[in-house]
């Protein structure tokens, strides 16, 4: 860690230099993970030209193909809630803090609208651009510190043979045992680095309203937590248009197996 933060070798102050860089570029993505309103309700909705309870049907049908469970059914108003549990990461989950404030602005209009989405765009567009920029630093980074060598791993090499016995068992040799906060014997520290599994966690809920004849309007929301040793390390709503896009399709493949396929 000392050789991190305060690196003696060019190779060192290299990878010091790109490890902020690749900070810096990740917390612009997170800020512009959220869409706006208008942006995330053009991504939730999609409508269907079949009625209400041929649309909650094929809804059941693909949130159960998409391996969720039904929690909550209610055909008289359209509305299904469902959940799931895996250790795969389905999609990204961001902050949706609500902050206090005046009341609410007046209804947008269309143009305004637009123009919100027109600015989503470009934001994301921006940050676009700001990976490509620090995917070609740290490209240079990495070139530079195979050109100048590295002079750091060799130091380390009796270091890991000397606490490799220990690492196994969840103590390791700590190198200053009087500034840290771990449990210390004899110059080795307990390990409390999480060791449980990464539980993902997702939750849909799928409204549907009539519009018209043998018309029906899908709206789903969906939101997110991970939980690892008993602790939720992530919480909040999900945006992301693949993971929208994927249900839209899982449904329309249920609505054409419905039709195309025999009732036995």
């Amino acid at each position: 860690m000392r050789r991190l933060i305060r690196p003696k070798t060019i190779s060192g102050k290299i990878r010091l230099f790109s490890l902020i860089l690749y900070l810096s570029s990740s917390t612009v993505i997170l800020a512009q993970n959220k869409p706006s309103t208008a942006v995330a309700r053009t991504l939730q909705t999609q409508s269907f030209p079949t009625d209400v309870k041929t649309t909650l049907k094929a809804s059941i049908n693909a949130l159960q193909d998409l391996d969720y469970t039904i929690d909550v059914l209610n055909s008289d108003v359209g509305l299904i809630t469902a959940s799931r549990t895996t250790e795969e990461k389905k999609a990204e989950v961001s902050d949706d803090g609500v902050a206090t404030g005046p009341a609410p602005k007046p209804i947008k209009t269309k143009a305004e609208f637009d123009a919100e989405a027109a600015e989503d765009e470009a934001n994301r567009q921006a940050c676009i651009n700001t990976i490509g920029i620090a995917f070609i630093a740290v490209f240079f980074v990495v070139l530079l510190g195979a050109i100048f060598g590295d002079g750091d791993d060799d130091d380390d090499d009796d270091d890991k043979k000397s606490s490799s016995s220990s690492s196994s068992s969840g103590w390791r040799r700590s190198d200053r045992s009087s500034n840290t906060t771990h449990k210390t014997v004899n110059n080795y520290y307990e390990d409390n680095t999480p060791k449980g599994p990464r539980i993902y966690r997702y939750k849909v809920t799928i409204n549907i309203d009539e519009s018209g004849i043998e018309n029906a309007v899908v709206r789903v929301s969906a939101s997110g937590e991970l939980e690892q040793d008993g602790k939720i390390l992530e919480s909040g709503g999900i945006h992301e248009p693949e993971f929208f896009k994927r249900f839209f399709a899982s449904m329309n493949k249920s609505l054409f197996l419905d039709e195309n396929l025999p009732v036995n």
